[in-house]
């Protein structure tokens, strides 16, 4: 897949498939009593994975900075409202922090606490729901703005919040679902591109499905057997055919526990559930690929027998037997992120009647072929050739980055990061910003240190491995323009006077200022930096840059740095000249003595 960074099932065949995970107890650290649920990310502003822990028997919440290695400080803790029974986090109004939704069962409230970015909380709002227990966080409406649905357990409905941006929620919906839902998934489950919700239901034994229209509403419940008891819901491709299933954790006793694969048909509609024995009592789970096979697999909390039960996936919805790690009494809550950077997966468990929260560190043993490099393409053309100081390229290969793709990260000092997923790249040995990262395909700044240079050696790391090394040779300039389609050909990704997309159906005027992006341009007056977001200083290009539309010279307003994203993407303005036709005519760009791709097209009335 192309991917056009500058706006805005993968081969996995050489991993081999770990038929045991294991998983090592790093930590227990102690918190307020009766801990039940876990939000995990970055709430202390350390650009690591922190842990806000909710206490249901002491109404608190306790924020456990993390140190980057797999241990935690605690940092703070502050009340909450009257048996906290579940929490969720997201960025309620939109100022790059996280904030938190906390389900207070007892009150009858859902309290939302705005980040102060430094691991502490305000609360701005108090919303009425029935018996809250359960929350699930996303844009419902697609707005942009994130919502809240929260189950209601003593009125068996869903009441749907959606955010208006910044902080505060509107109740808009009260959808009707089986008896006392305790739990909440969100997925497409009927393919219409619409978030849909999965209702563990526990008094009905079943799992109601609630379709979502484009407004944030949802269609009457589908409801589908799920086992006895269900306690806990998630969505996930158990069996690998790009359709979401479901899988539930069914609390049927003491002795005879399980959990239920319900596979999804695309519709809507779920087969009867596939069974698979856990621990004792299970009360909570989670999907994630634990041993990095391409298949999703499942770990279960189970507060009768105080372990958690590992079943790897086999692709077809069914599990390998479970395997068993020891935990702290009552588990109640797991949440998986990779704590220490090695690319695998850990479980952070919060413990109920030990009032623990339990590290657990991913120790399976991962065999990974190198990162074998296919081709290195201008990422704006998609054509080879020689590299230029700044270039966004794009490699193609095997086994250059993670299973699921990462995408660009700013690292504290506002640069991007140049580690994606335990993926880098080097060009004769200085780390490239990354703007994306998969198996398949890695996307990367060129360093504008290899100016001057005649070639540069590159080399891809991932997971600590290594690719052979490949020898590009470098050149002052290899100007390329980006396009619409991130094809390299056809209609360019050009702005119109007015800001719109220049397209067919939205033709430039003639005489207008259009604007071109591009990369390749090479080095900038004052010297480029590597991953600076263009802000305060904007660059100009130290090349000549010249642009030809329908085969006549463009006046050029302003050629550089495109104010507000990576170093390395160029921004031309130009006036389109006199005497061009109507219609869909070439554009070129030239930097220096070298031009862009032929056949880039820009619209003119």
């Amino acid at each position: 897949m192309r991917i056009f960074h500058a706006f805005g099932v993968l081969a996995l065949s050489g991993i081999l498939s770990a038929q045991t995970v294991l998983f090592v107890s790093q930590s227990q650290v102690s918190v307020a009593a009766d801990p039940v649920s876990l939000a995990i990310g970055d709430f202390a502003g350390n650009a690591a994975p922190d842990v806000v822990v909710a206490s249901e028997a002491s109404a608190t919440l306790t924020v456990l900075r993390s140190l980057g290695n797999g241990f935690f400080a605690q940092l703070a803790s502050q009340p909450s409202g009257v048996s906290p029974r579940a929490i969720a986090a997201g960025d309620f109004n939109g100022d790059g922090r996280l904030d938190l939704a906390i389900a207070n069962f007892a009150s009858n409230t859902v309290s939302v606490l705005l980040g102060n970015g430094n691991g502490t909380f305000r609360s701005v709002a108090s919303l009425s729901a029935q018996g809250p227990s359960a929350l699930a966080v996303a844009d419902f409406n697609a707005d942009g703005r994130l919502d809240l649905a929260v189950a209601e357990a003593n009125s068996n409905s869903v009441a749907i919040f959606l955010g208006n941006g910044n902080g505060a929620f509107l109740p808009v919906f009260r959808p009707s679902v089986g008896n006392h839902p305790v739990s909440l998934a969100t997925g497409d489950f009927n393919g219409d591109g619409m978030l849909d919700l999965a209702v563990a239901n526990t008094n009905s034994n079943n799992v109601s499905i609630l379709l979502g229209n484009t407004n944030g509403t949802f269609r009457g419940a589908l409801n589908f057997a799920a086992g006895q008891l269900p306690v806990y819901v998630v969505a996930g491709d158990f069996n690998g055919d790009g359709k979401a299933d479901l899988a539930v954790a069914n609390a049927t006793g003491f002795f005879t526990s399980s959990v239920s694969v319900l596979l999804g048909q695309g519709n809507g509609v779920f087969l009867a559930p596939l069974s698979s024995t856990v621990g004792s009592n299970p009360s909570f789970l989670v999907g994630a690929d634990f041993n990095l096979d391409g298949r999703l697999d499942l770990a279960v909390a189970n507060s009768g027998s105080n372990t958690i039960s590992v079943l790897l996936g086999i692709g077809t919805g069914t599990f390998l037997p479970q395997q068993s790690f020891q935990v702290g009494n009552g588990p109640a809550w797991i949440s998986v992120t990779d704590l220490n950077a090695d690319g695998k997966p850990d479980l952070v468990v919060a413990n109920s009647l030990s009032s623990t929260v339990s590290i657990l560190l991913n120790r399976t043993a991962i065999n990974r072929p190198a990162p074998a490099v296919a081709s290195v393409v201008n990422a704006a053309s998609f054509r080879s050739g020689s590299v230029a100081p700044g270039e966004m390229v794009t490699i193609f290969g095997s086994g250059l980055g993670p299973s699921d793709p990462a995408s660009l990260q700013l690292t504290a000092s506002g640069r991007v990061s140049t580690t994606l997923a335990q993926t880098r790249v080097f060009f004769d040995g200085v780390a490239a910003p990354l703007i994306s990262a998969s198996d398949g395909q890695v996307n990367a700044s060129v360093p504008y240190g290899v100016a001057g240079h005649s070639t540069t050696d590159l080399v891809v790391e991932n997971n600590g491995t290594r690719s052979l090394v490949s020898t590009l040779s470098v050149t002052a300039s290899a100007p390329a323009l980006f396009t619409a389609d991130a094809s390299g050909s056809g209609p360019g990704a050009i702005l119109n006077q007015d800001g719109s997309l220049n397209s067919a159906s939205n033709p430039a005027p003639q005489g207008s200022v259009v604007v071109l992006y591009g990369t390749g341009a090479g080095q900038t007056s004052p010297t480029g930096v590597d991953g600076l977001l263009a802000l305060d200083i904007v660059p100009t290009q130290a090349l000549p840059v010249s642009v030809t539309i329908d085969g006549k010279s463009a006046q050029v307003l302003y050629e550089g740095a495109a104010p507000g994203l990576v170093a390395g993407i160029v921004q031309v303005n130009v006036v389109l000249p006199d005497g061009i036709r109507s219609g869909a005519v070439p554009v070129v760009l030239r930097v220096g003595d070298a031009t862009s791709q032929p056949g880039v097209t820009l619209s003119v009335q």
